[in-house]
């Protein structure tokens, strides 16, 4: 007889890398106040340091102003409450300013702000108040390259500039000229200065590259007054990228996600480790079929009640005989059995009439009725088992 037993449980086991669990509530509870700058996810903005990206400008303006800085919070905002540097640029935006952004930033212009805008993209934009308005190309093939630029801004002739559109700004100084069209213009708003720019690629990691182009950024820069203190905006970048996963992890939403993640990782904590003593199982490890039989038999030993055990197995026996397999009775399926236990078929008949008999008795020796067992058990045995050697 085998059995199963459970392996001896420890008092109290330390599970592999519990420690894991801590680190990831502290890194949770770190990123409320200290979440690191990620992007803004389009390939054109500061962070990036592909080709069409600003990355190399952003460095460029920091090693001379005083002070720059990111902003990625809605310019309605933070504007009117004047938490930016004096000067702000965006270069380039995924998305075109809505109505009270533009009044937003004019506003902070009128008082005294000093703003750096580029255009860009397919589609004709009107800028509010200044009677400004960008026309994109609409004549077939790319635009040629090979023409140099026309500004006063810079006396170097190694110069490139590249723009998919143009400007019409009447009565706006003309900064930069290109191939027949106004590329940049500078003019006041009350209080404030401006510079326009019909194409952001000036600003991009590439072309800074390209001879004296890094001076000619930073000369149009220089048009809106002091580089003091510069903040580049990337909010139109974040807000005019497409996200799905990415809108939980942005400014607004950023706390609530964060909470969420805590309240997870904590739950999982709890589940993944256990708190206090070891409780024993309440149901012992299973044993194998031979244990169950034992004590099926034990129990009708002490009963004294055999007649129930043999009725039980000569039921058995009988409902096999009575299969009928490819036209095959019950008389000759127990011949088969007696040609494969090596017996006349009389001494089988025999020992299930003496079955028979014995169920019948009001009393039933055990010994007699495990001797009855056993013939019975031996002929179904013989009944599924294979044709005895000759």
């Amino acid at each position: 007889m085998s059995t199963t037993t459970a392996p001896p449980t420890r008092a109290f086991p330390q599970p592999a890398l519990w420690w894991l669990w801590p680190i990831a509530i502290v890194a949770i509870l770190v990123l409320h106040v200290a979440y690191p700058d990620t992007g803004t996810g389009v390939l054109h903005d500061t962070y990036s340091a592909t080709a069409e990206g600003q990355r190399a400008f952003y460095r460029l303006v920091s090693e001379y102003a005083y002070w720059t800085d990111r902003n990625t919070r809605s310019l309605a905002r933070v504007l009117p409450n004047d938490e930016v540097e004096p000067t702000l640029c965006i270069l380039g935006p995924e998305r075109w300013p809505t109505a009270p952004e533009w009044d937003a930033i004019l506003d902070w212009v009128d008082s005294g702000g000093q703003l750096l805008f580029a255009c860009g993209g397919s589609d004709e934009q009107i800028i509010p108040r200044i009677g400004l308005r960008y026309v994109p190309r609409t004549e077939p093939g790319p635009p040629d390259d090979s023409l140099p630029p026309q500004t006063d801004l810079i006396a170097s002739r190694t110069i490139a500039w590249w723009t998919d559109g143009r400007l019409v700004a009447p009565n706006q100084t003309t900064l930069v000229e290109y191939d027949d069209t106004t590329q940049a213009v500078a003019g006041r708003l009350g209080h404030g200065r401006y510079v326009i720019s019909a194409s952001a690629l000036v600003f991009s990691n590439q072309l800074l590259t390209y001879g004296d182009n890094a001076v000619l950024a930073y000369r149009l820069l220089e048009q809106t007054g002091d580089v003091d203190g510069v903040t580049f905006d990337e909010s139109l970048n974040a807000t005019g990228a497409p996200k799905a996963v990415g809108l939980l992890l942005d400014r607004e939403l950023r706390p609530l996600t964060l909470q969420l993640l805590l309240v997870l990782v904590g739950y999982a904590w709890w589940n993944g480790r256990r708190f206090g003593p070891v409780v024993r199982p309440s149901v012992t490890a299973r044993h194998d079929i031979v244990v169950h039989t034992d004590t099926v038999g034990a129990a009708y030993w002490r009963s004294r009640d055999c007649g129930r055990a043999v009725q039980a197995v000569l039921t058995l026996l009988r409902s096999e005989l009575r299969e009928v397999t490819h036209g095959t009775s019950a008389s000759a399926r127990l011949s088969i059995a007696a040609d494969r236990m090596g017996q006349p078929v009389s001494r089988l008949q025999a020992d299930i009439q003496a079955a028979h008999r014995a169920v019948e008795s009001t009393h039933l020796d055990r010994r007699v009725a495990a001797g009855l067992i056993r013939r019975l058990a031996m002929i179904r045995r013989a009944l599924q088992g294979p044709s005895r050697s000759p």
